[in-house]
């Protein structure tokens, strides 16, 4: 294993990288693979000259700089020749070889959220010739203790203490996600059922969210047409607005949690279409068909419109989203910026008030409609300081061009707004429609700056306290948290796949990673008798690097006689292990015992 720096997004990113060998057609191939995610560069850099050489060379050494990576010393390390009283006839039996055990918690849950069940039914009724549910958890497992291809994943799958699929052939694995696209509305159905008849859903409040992931492609697909030239199937990667601001084509995905941070389901939409399109459709596909009773959905400002809002209400349901303060109209920035009525805190870092108000909206059929509801705007200090910093360059910019005018002749694009555009006369300086004359907008100035630290958010539940609503709405910071999981921990994108059903297969895997991450994250708190509906409680438990590394870190080697020998569990496996009430610290066991500890674990979900 080495440290490798790559650029992601054109920033310096480390990992570790192990090289291995395998044999195919009987010659001799080498791979990489990454074994960890590290970080930015910038993140660990001391400021002192050749750290990253420094870094490589402390790795190499076996005490490295950053002291997360010694449980991959240790692993390094459990390869080695080793005497012990057994009469051997190989000289090989002599060696190490350890496999992994960490994923006896996540064949747990595959089983305990009735996936197994799902394919196992799917299998039977279409009489598939191969291992099904073995390829489905190959490529699950693989996506939280090692992300890499398909093939790589397939390639992998010795690595695992007791055979994961009975398949030899890595096409399977792709039949294998045919099938899982076939039953992916199924298996979230599934899922949800599950998790609500062992820990419970509290869907009180769903999030919702949407994000999109980018492919190593540079063409749109192409839409499906009939012989009239109707759309019959859309292209699913198209080129849109890119979160990450790329350029080649994306999907996007509409995500929804519960007040627990646990994915009650995802959908799938075309790169080019708007986020404000998706709750819809994905609230009738998913959401309106698991009879969770009355919600209150959770969304930003991306979601802000009144169809929407009407679908909303016509079936039951509340919400609660955020509107942007600098897109509202003159009325409701007046209203913010006047300081009568606002409650402050003790320390006047924070200040609310709110407003009952009536207002029109327009329905998915285009008629007008009025609804009722709570306007809130609250103002942070913290948000405050975070929005100049984030700005900073551009005030000094505004301040710079207040003082010297001649600056506008390089204006950036962000300036647009607060320009004034007068056409005269150069000669008599008369308003008329011959050149044009820059000036900043002074109202416009002030405005901008004033409105900094301010939110606004809307909501249909206009008998919940405020500090109730901005509590709920701040629980959205968890959707975000699940899309940074998915795409880094997870390594989500770049997607290779490229065909409409393996798509949303792999997101259905990634789907089905991200909440298993976010289960045993919630036995955690649980087992630490901590909240799981409060985001700092996320943040200060165990992150989900630090559970794909704790259940990798755990492996047992055979030996002779039928033993088996365990690496010494890492803190962090021992908390999970805590939280799922087993005892990882097995002296010699044999095949037997260790059957009898997985079902056991089976069980420790419920």
């Amino acid at each position: 294993m080495f440290i490798e720096c790559i650029k992601n997004n054109g920033t310096d990113y480390l990992r570790i990288v192990e090289g291995y060998a395998f044999t195919e057609n009987g010659k001799k191939k080498h791979r990489r693979r990454v074994v960890r995610n590290i970080g930015p560069l910038s993140r660990y850099d001391d400021g002192n000259p050749d750290y990253l050489a420094r870094l490589r060379r402390s790795f190499a050494e076996g005490e490295p700089i950053i002291e997360s990576l010694s449980d991959l010393i240790t692993a390094k390390n459990v390869t080695q020749k080793i005497i012990i009283p057994f009469s051997l006839e190989n000289d090989e039996d002599c060696f190490c070889a350890p496999k992994n055990c960490g994923y006896f918690v996540l064949d747990s849950l595959y089983d305990q959220l009735g996936i197994y069940d799902v394919l196992n039914l799917h299998k039977s009724r279409n009489s598939l010739p191969f291992d099904l549910n073995g390829n489905s958890k190959l490529l699950v497992f693989g996506r939280v203790l090692s992300p890499d291809s398909k093939f790589a994943t397939f390639e992998d799958r010795e690595k695992y203490l007791f055979p994961v699929t009975k398949s030899t052939k890595v096409l399977e694995v792709y039949t294998a996600l045919d099938s899982l696209n076939e039953k992916a509305q199924t298996i979230q159905q599934r899922m949800n059922l599950k998790i609500r008849q062992t820990i419970g859903r509290n869907t009180n409040v769903c999030f919702y969210d949407v994000t999109n992931y980018y492919f190593e492609t540079g063409e749109n697909d192409k839409d499906i047409t009939d012989e009239q030239g109707n759309v019959i199937q859309n292209g699913l990667r198209k080129k849109g607005v890119s979160k990450e601001k790329r350029g080649e084509p994306i999907v996007q995905m509409g995500l929804f949690i519960d007040d627990n941070g646990i994915p009650i389901s995802y959908q799938l939409f075309p790169g080019n279409n708007i986020d404000q399109t998706t709750l819809r459709p994905a609230m009738r596909k998913t959401i309106s068909n698991m009879k969770f009773g009355r919600i209150i959905i959770v969304a930003d400002g991306g979601l802000n419109s009144g169809p929407n809002f009407a679908h909303i209400l016509d079936a039951g349901n509340g919400y609660i989203v955020s509107k942007s303060t600098k897109k509202s109209d003159g009325s409701v920035k007046a209203w913010m910026l006047d300081p009568t009525d606002y409650q402050w805190n003790t320390t006047m870092t924070f200040k609310v008030k709110s407003q009952i108000r009536t207002r029109k909206i327009k329905s998915e059929d285009g008629s007008t409609r009025e609804i009722t509801e709570k306007l809130l705007c609250y103002w942070s200090k913290r948000h405050y300081e975070r929005e100049r910093h984030e700005n900073e360059k551009f005030i000094q910019y505004l301040e710079s061009v207040i003082v010297f005018p001649d600056k506008l002749k390089d204006k950036p694009r962000k300036i647009e707004k607060f320009l004034k555009k007068t056409e005269v006369d150069k000669a008599t300086g008369e308003v008329l429609k011959t050149s044009t004359i820059l000036s900043l907008d002074m109202d416009k100035i002030r405005e901008y700056l004033d409105l900094m630290g301010y939110y606004t958010i809307m909501t249909s539940e206009i008998n919940m306290s405020n500090d109730e609503i901005i509590s709920k709405y701040h629980g959205l910071s968890r959707i975000e948290d699940s899309f940074r999981i998915t795409k880094s921990d997870l390594q989500g994108r770049p997607v290779y796949v490229r065909t409409p059903e393996h798509i949303n297969a792999h997101f259905l895997i990634c789907f089905i990673a991200l909440t298993m991450i976010r289960l045993i994250q919630f036995k955690i708190l649980k087992s630490q008798g901590k909240s799981s509906n409060s985001t700092e409680n996320w943040e200060s438990g165990l992150s989900a690097e630090r559970i794909q590394n704790a259940l990798t870190s755990w492996l047992a080697d055979p030996l002779p006689g039928g033993y088996y020998r365990f690496t010494n569990p890492s803190p962090d496996f021992l908390l999970i292990a805590s939280a799922f009430h087993f005892d990882p610290s097995l002296r010699l066991p044999i095949e037997p015992e260790l059957r009898r500890l997985k079902a056991f674990i089976d069980n420790a979900f419920m």
